[in-house]
């Protein structure tokens, strides 16, 4: 494995572009997660941290066997950094500011619920991960393979993004006992399994498509845009599915839509890996 590394080609760009990124990010991520878990017991931090980092793991590792870490570590670094922090704490403004617009414009309270939840929502959260991935991206055009792989990337930033928020919502959860950390628990590492994986990897599958595959600066934007709509859309589905659904059976309606969506995702992102690799065998 060090020979295949030490062997892997080297852009310059990506290397500049990953230490900003995390750079930046680490002093964001320090100052969620201690905000998170400020004046929290240490069993309920170190329980909400452990949850969080276990579908994490679970992730990074499944998508470390399938891309072997390309186009480099440092690139994946960063782009899980940049999720925990950077993006982190651009949504966190972000949706700061628009929920206090939100609620000073009079909408009534259920209707200011669904407008910071499924529309304004995804828009900064899927803008802050995709800063992110854009930046990776146009850095490593020269490194990238395949389409996928941008995918990986978005995926990597959207894993990263998950494990910081999911950190405020276990604590959160904890206020009702090791109940509560199951059932949200359940909601967002199972039956939602790697949703912000999925919409921000569409999106870095669109951005390395437009790199790699457009045939004009045309249809390279048209992409990155498609790609960018694509990722609201799915977000606030999700987003959406989970708001209205049916309180009597929101866990059956919420998991019937949401994990075949994963099944999906998983299964075209593996073809894609696997029809690259089998290029390369043939």
């Amino acid at each position: 494995m060090t020979d295949v590394l030490s062997t892997r080609p080297r852009s310059w760009a990506l290397i500049i572009c990953s230490v900003v990124l995390i750079a930046v990010s680490i002093g964001a991520a320090i100052y969620e997660l201690t905000t998170a878990l400020e004046g929290v017991p240490s069993s309920d931090a170190w329980l909400a941290v452990g949850a969080s980092t276990l579908s994490a793991v679970v992730g990074l590792v499944f998508l470390g066997a399938w891309t072997r870490m390309k186009p480099s570590v440092l690139a994946w670094l960063a782009a899980f950094a940049w999720g925990t922090g950077g993006a982190l704490i651009f949504a966190g403004f972000g949706n700061g500011f628009l929920d206090s617009a939100v609620e000073d414009s009079g909408v009534a309270g259920s209707t200011a619920d669904f407008v910071t939840s499924v529309l304004t929502g995804p828009v900064v959260e899927e803008t802050g991960k995709g800063l992110g991935v854009l930046a990776l991206i146009v850095a490593a055009r020269k490194l990238l393979e395949r389409p996928a792989q941008g995918g990986v990337l978005g995926a990597l930033v959207g894993i990263g993004f998950a494990w910081g928020e999911d950190v405020g919502y276990y604590v959160s959860a904890l206020e009702d006992g090791m109940g509560g950390l199951w059932e949200s628990f359940l909601v967002r590492a199972i039956l939602g399994a790697y949703a912000h994986a999925i919409f921000t990897g569409v999106f870095g599958y669109a951005l390395a498509w437009a790199v790699l595959r457009a045939n004009s600066a045309v249809s390279g934007i048209l992409a990155g845009v498609g790609g960018y709509v694509g990722a609201l859309a799915l977000h606030a589905q999700a987003n959406g599915v989970g708001f209205l659904a049916p309180e009597d059976s929101w866990n059956l309606t919420y998991g019937a839509i949401e994990i075949p969506l994963f099944v999906v995702s998983v299964a075209l992102l593996v073809w894609g890996l696997r029809r690259h690799r089998a290029t390369l065998e043939a």
